[in-house]
């Protein structure tokens, strides 16, 4: 069975985005929030030996219990909540939820952009990451001579250099694509927003758990992903089918999909997924397109949106912070409503 085009999907998607124009001129009005706050949720408290890297005898800061591989999350609900699912906007490898606040220059990001069109939004820090707090107890253990450096967690960052290439702002660092919807004027503002991510084999599973622990918290949600994270939100939904009601996946990684466990794709087909793909990663188009096939092969709804089929050319791997960030959050929400909300 060859699989199911998506030229209808994204064409009906052209034809709402123009009704949602009338909404967007109103974007710089006042945010009407019937409520906000913030929550944790799962991980785990352990006995830390180490909570001071400089004094072993430290009385300020002694050993004792500490709380780890748990995520943060921020919440706004609208006044007029018209979709009853919230959106959990889950940041890649590198970045916390800060990224879906204000773009570098200055423009609304996804979590107050959707929170305008009605869905409650969900700013998640992941483990180790941001306001989610990190693990240090082995850190200081090998500062401290108390355990050898092989214990210390695999640790990155990106630099400006690399982020500008591996982003596809430009091919190489200061030269943008002619095209680039990156405000690569803006980058300087950008680069403060990187953060360093643990990367041992181990923190995916820390995050699904503390993920799933989210859901269990705030109910039934869209979960939405950016790269790295795309795996963990599969992985999620397998954990939790009943309470991921539809998965908006953003530039997954292309090896993503081979790490999604067999005896899981049966139970990840009842979840309808979108995947949107910015220009210049047919890496990422082919392998979202194998895992499309293989999910329709089980009865599931998977929607591949490669922009630049569409016709909207120049984006790189950060759609949130991009000059059409309004654009494409329209045509996630058409698909919202066609796969998620039908009937409704």
């Amino acid at each position: 069975m060859m699989p199911r085009t998506d030229t209808f999907q994204i064409g009906a998607c052209a034809a709402i985005v123009l009704a949602f124009a009338g909404a967007a001129a109103n974007a710089d009005g006042p945010l009407l929030i019937a409520k906000q706050g913030s929550l944790e949720a799962g991980g785990e408290m352990v006995f830390c030996a180490t909570n001071d890297g400089g004094d072993p005898s430290s009385t300020r800061w002694p050993k004792g219990r500490v709380s780890v591989n748990h995520v943060y999350a921020t919440y706004q609900y609208p006044v007029e909540q018209t979709y009853r699912y919230p959106i959990l906007l889950n940041p890649g490898g590198g970045h916390t939820a800060r990224v879906y606040d204000t773009t570098p220059d200055g423009r609304e990001g996804w979590r107050t952009l959707f929170l305008r069109e009605g869905f409650a939004t969900y700013g998640v820090d992941r483990v180790n990451t941001g306001r989610a707090g990190s693990d240090i107890c082995k850190i200081n253990a090998v500062k401290l001579g108390a355990a050898p450096p092989s214990e210390l967690p695999a640790m990155n960052r990106y630099a400006a250099e690399s982020a500008w290439v591996t982003f596809r702002w430009g091919p190489e660092f200061g030269k943008p694509y002619p095209d680039t919807q990156f405000p690569v004027e803006a980058a300087d503002n950008y680069c403060p927003q990187t953060v360093t991510t643990y990367r041992d084999p181990q923190e995916l599973r820390k995050s699904v758990d503390a993920l799933a622990a989210l859901l269990d918290k705030v109910g039934p949600a869209t979960v939405q992903t950016w790269s790295s994270s795309g795996l963990m939100g599969y992985l999620t939904a397998i954990a939790r089918p009943q309470l991921v009601k539809g998965i908006l996946a953003v530039e997954t990684s292309p090896g993503a999909f081979a790490d999604i466990p067999s005896e899981g794709l049966r139970t990840l087909a009842k979840v309808p997924i979108m995947i949107v793909i910015g220009d210049r990663a047919q890496d990422r188009v082919d392998s979202s397109r194998a895992f499309q096939k293989t999910m329709l092969a089980l009865g599931g709804d998977v929607t591949v949106d490669v922009l630049p089929e569409a016709g909207i050319h120049g984006n790189g791997h950060t759609l949130m912070l991009e000059k059409n960030n309004k654009e494409i959050m329209y045509r996630m929400i058409s698909w919202l409503k066609a796969h998620v909300y039908k009937g409704e």
